[in-house]
This record gives C-alpha cells, sequence and structure tokens, in this order.
C-alpha cells in the first residue's frame, strides 16, 4: 500500500549520509531529514492525529515545511499548503472551505490569523507555532517544537491510492478558490515521473527559490528531490543577488523557475561576472519562454544549456506537456507559443461544447484524461460535474493542437490572472471592491505586463454622490488580500459593459489582447 513519504524512508535508509537540502548554513542529509520527520511523525501521533485529518501548512520556504509535509504524509494525513502572503480572510477562507483540522504556522505570519479564529474555523482543532512556545489560548494553541519529543514512528502507514493527500486550494471553474483534491494515486502518477521527464537524477543540484506552497515547488523541487536522491539549495526567497550567489557557490545544475524571475535574473548587472555555467537544464513554468530570454539564457549559461517549457493546471495534479524549447540559426523559435505535446499515461484533445473532439488547428477547450485528473473538488459536487464529463477534464482553457501533436494555449475561459506565476481570482479582489460604499459595478481583469506577465486591473463604476477615490480602494486592497491580488490600477466608468441578462461582460474590458490561434502546422 502505498505512503507520499515513502521516498523518503527509502533515501534515508539507501542514502543516510548524502546531503539532501541545503538552507543558508544548515546542512541536513537525508538521514538528518528522516529522523526530524519520524519524530515530528510520533508527536503528531501522540496528539491523536492520523489518516485522513487535514492539516494546513502557513510557512516560509524553510526545511520545517519539508519535515512536516512527509511527517504529514507519514501518518496518512492531508496536506494543504497556505500562500504566506494571505490576509485573514484570506486565511478563514481556505480554512473553512478545505475543512482544516490542524495549522502549522509559523510565529511571524500568527497576524494573518482571523482575530476569532475558534469561531471562524469550527473545525480547527489545533494550531502548532513554529519559533514560539506560545502564541495563544491553550488548548487550541501549542507549540510546534513540543511534538519533536515524542516516540518516533518506525515506518509510514499504508494507504490506498485513493486516499487524498493533497488538498490544494484554486479557483472551480468560476468563483472563490475551492480545494482540489488529489489522491495518493493522483500524485505518484504525475509528481513521480516528473523528475526522468525532466532529465533529473541523484547526482543534480536543485536550486528552489519557489514558494513551497504551489504544485510548481511541491513537484519539481521537494519530491524531484526525494524521488531520485539528488540534492535541495533552498532559498527562502527569490532575491537575484542570493540565487546568483547560491548558483555559484553550489554548482546547482537544475532551476525551475518563471520568466520573471529568470529575466530578473539575467538582468542583474552582476551577470557578466559570475559562472552560471553549471545550470544544465531549466524548467520555465507559468508563461512561454521568448526568444530573446532563451538567447540570454544561452548566453550566460552556455548553448548546452536545456531550456523546457510545459503546461499544467492543479487539477491534473501538475504538468501534462512538455517542450524542449530551441530556435533555428536566427534566434527564431522552432516552435512558438507551443506548449509541448503530451507526457506518458496522459491523453489531450481540443473539444467543442458537446465534448467532440476537434481536428487540428481548430480553437478549442482544453480536455485531459489520465490517473493524474483530480477526484474533484471538495464538498463542490456541483462544480466537480462541471469540470468532469465523461471522465474528461475540462480545463476552462481554449487551445489548438498542430499535426505534429505540439498543444497551443490560446485563451482562459476561466477568469484567473497569473501574475509571475501567482494564480488571482477576480473575484477575490471585487468581493472586497463591493465593500467599499462607493462601489456600484466592479469588474477584474487581466492587463499584459513584460515583467510579470499579467496584473489584475479593477474597473469600477462609483454609486451616484461619491468621489473616485483611486488610492483609497487601493489601500482597502491592500489591507484586505495579498500583495499579488492588490490591482495595478483602478479604471473609472460610468457603467460597466453587459449582456443581455445584465451579466458584467469582462471580455468587452479587454478588446485587442486575444492572441490569433497559431495555424495548423506552424
Amino acid at each position: 500500500m502505498p505512503n507520499l513519504a515513502h521516498h523518503l524512508f527509502r533515501q534515508g535508509a539507501a542514502r543516510a549520509d548524502k546531503v539532501a537540502l541545503i538552507c543558508g548554513e544548515e546542512r541536513l542529509t537525508f538521514g538528518d531529514l528522516l529522523a526530524r520527520v519520524r519524530s515530528v511523525a510520533g508527536g503528531l501521533r501522540q496528539e491523536g492525529f492520523g489518516p485522513g485529518d487535514k492539516f494546513g501548512l502557513m510557512m516560509s520556504s524553510r526545511p520545517d515545511f519539508i519535515v512536516f509535509q512527509q511527517a504529514i504524509y507519514a501518518i496518512g494525513g492531508v496536506v494543504t499548503p497556505l500562500n504566506i502572503h494571505y490576509r485573514p480572510r484570506e486565511v478563514e477562507h481556505a480554512a473553512t472551505s478545505c475543512d482544516l483540522e490542524v495549522l502549522v504556522i509559523e510565529a511571524a505570519f500568527l497576524d494573518r490569523l482571523p482575530p476569532d479564529l475558534a469561531r471562524t474555523c469550527p473545525r480547527l482543532r489545533r494550531v502548532f507555532v513554529l519559533d514560539s512556545e506560545a502564541d495563544g489560548p491553550a488548548p487550541l494553541f501549542g507549540s510546534a517544537a513540543a511534538l519533536a519529543i515524542a516516540p518516533p514512528i518506525e515506518a509510514p502507514v499504508d494507504m490506498p491510492p485513493e486516499a487524498l493527500g493533497l488538498l490544494l486550494s484554486t479557483s472551480a471553474t468560476t468563483g472563490k478558490a475551492k480545494g482540489v483534491m488529489l489522491s495518493i494515486g493522483n500524485i505518484q502518477s504525475n509528481y513521480d515521473p516528473t523528475a526522468a521527464w525532466l532529465g533529473i537524477t541523484e547526482r543534480d543540484t536543485i536550486l528552489c527559490a519557489l514558494p513551497l506552497y504551489n504544485t510548481f515547488g511541491l513537484n519539481q523541487c521537494i519530491n524531484a528531490t526525494l524521488s531520485t536522491g539528488c540534492t535541495m539549495v533552498l532559498l527562502p526567497r527569490f532575491e537575484t543577488s542570493a540565487v546568483l550567489d547560491a548558483i555559484e557557490r553550489h554548482r546547482a545544475t537544475f532551476v525551475p523557475a518563471v520568466p520573471a524571475m529568470l529575466q530578473k535574473l539575467l538582468s542583474d548587472p552582476s551577470v557578466p561576472h559570475r559562472d552560471l555555467t553549471s545550470i544544465e537544464r531549466s524548467l520555465v513554468g507559468a508563461a512561454s519562454v521568448p526568444g530573446p530570454l532563451l538567447q540570454r539564457m544561452r548566453a550566460v549559461m552556455g548553448d548546452g544549456v536545456v531550456v523546457m517549457n510545459g503546461y499544467g493546471l492543479t487539477e491534473a495534479t501538475a504538468i501534462v506537456t512538455l517542450l524542449q524549447v530551441e530556435s533555428d540559426g536566427d534566434g527564431r523559435l522552432l516552435k512558438p507559443r507551443s506548449v509541448g505535446q503530451t507526457l506518458p499515461g496522459i491523453a489531450m484533445m481540443i473539444a467543442d461544447e458537446t465534448g467532440r473532439s476537434l481536428p487540428p488547428g481548430e480553437v478549442g477547450e482544453i480536455c485531459i484524461k489520465g490517473p493524474n485528473v483530480m477526484q474533484g473538488y471538495y464538498r463542490e459536487p456541483g462544480q466537480t460535474a462541471l469540470a468532469l464529463m465523461d471522465g474528461w477534464l475540462r480545463t476552462g482553457d481554449l487551445g489548438t493542437v498542430d499535426e505534429d501533436g505540439h498543444y497551443y494555449v490560446v485563451d482562459r475561459k476561466k477568469d484567473v490572472i497569473i501574475r509571475g506565476g501567482q494564480n488571482v481570482y477576480p473575484v477575490d479582489i471585487e468581493e472586497v471592491l463591493y465593500g467599499d460604499p462607493s462601489i456600484g459595478e466592479a469588474a477584474v481583469i487581466a492587463e499584459p505586463d513584460a515583467e510579470l506577465g499579467e496584473v489584475p486591473v479593477a474597473y469600477v463604476a462609483l454609486r451616484p454622490g461619491f468621489p473616485e477615490d483611486a488610492a483609497g480602494l487601493i489601500a482597502r486592497c491592500k489591507a484586505e488580500l495579498a500583495y499579488f491580488k492588490v490591482p495595478r490600477r483602478i479604471v473609472f466608468l460610468p457603467e460597466l459593459p453587459k449582456g443581455p441578462t445584465g451579466k458584467i461582460l469582462r471580455r468587452e474590458l479587454r478588446p485587442g489582447q486575444h492572441a490569433p490561434p497559431p495555424p495548423a502546422n506552424p
């Protein structure tokens, strides 16, 4: 029977003395990491937690995140990573929509908790605080450090493949974030072969400057390290000088990143004096790789660097297609805007509204089938039925496929905005704006940005008698939303465009921003 902590237990036995994790001056071998996990798992079990219990993790990119994640897996629990930039209302929504029973949180983020936690999150049984002995009333609050003094577990519990492993907070086809249910079988079918798909082996050193609360960091960093036995260099956040220092010092060979990170990295004035030639491969997620970026990467990292791009989404566990980005002698991309071909074991098609497969070159909805497709949205049978039809996941993304089987994302039916790799759901921002007494109508859309890919912009119509106050609305958003959700600007209109039924038409607010579909065989 499977368990998602199996890789660590295996590496701890086979490579006990090999360095698994480097974070600042701290070095943990696989043996060290396993010992910590066994102790924390023992503490959680002694507290009465076990299979099926739902745990939220709200902590920065630090070794403790991995320790608690693996300890929870080992006792059969379900992990929900929380964005560390969430404000209290966002934490409350994630906790209640995912029925979290336990929260492990850094003391530095305690101010992000709802004021009346016990009342607003009634399913929450315990809050374990890192870096502090006690920061709230017992018995709800306790010290995370105390968990490590319990007798360690000997082995992870056996779990059925259909048991939940991850409950990730993301949007359904529309509306507020929901819990995406990923089973152990889902994760093993997609996370485990990812390292081989990307060419990662035990000899690699992964440079992780990604947050660990989304599937990019969970898969390409944590699971890739534990499944292969390679070494991961973990940075608490992305800072160009720190990343460049870490690459040089530790001779990193694999760097997963979003384009905005690479643009900043390669624009640093110290780059000409740095040695980045240890980098052999990079997976670029969240947006396509433009030709100039590929050229700059090769100029700095060497002509042999392999740059990969792909397509994926939380509802399909992680990565679905993969492309090795190539260019001709003049620097032109060979498959511009392609997200690649489907990975082994995954089926993909372009479908019309009835679910019928469309021929190459025609635009339709991207649909996915395979063992990686989620079980559904937690406690949302209606949303699940809309997303899963006849075994196919209807992604809400519009795309085409060419004669060579390369897929292209043309547009999104969903309104999600991807800002520098972070998902922003317009409804979250609109809800805050509607809370202001001046707002009569509000709609948030994506606006292209050269560095971040997209940024949110809010269009509003005021109620009669209220003055325009963009600064005040922005300040309200900053107080109630994670920083990456704050609109870049506020646009005032007399009235927002609407359809016959009175529904606000976001598409009317973004004329000319749809890219034309590629030809059938570009």
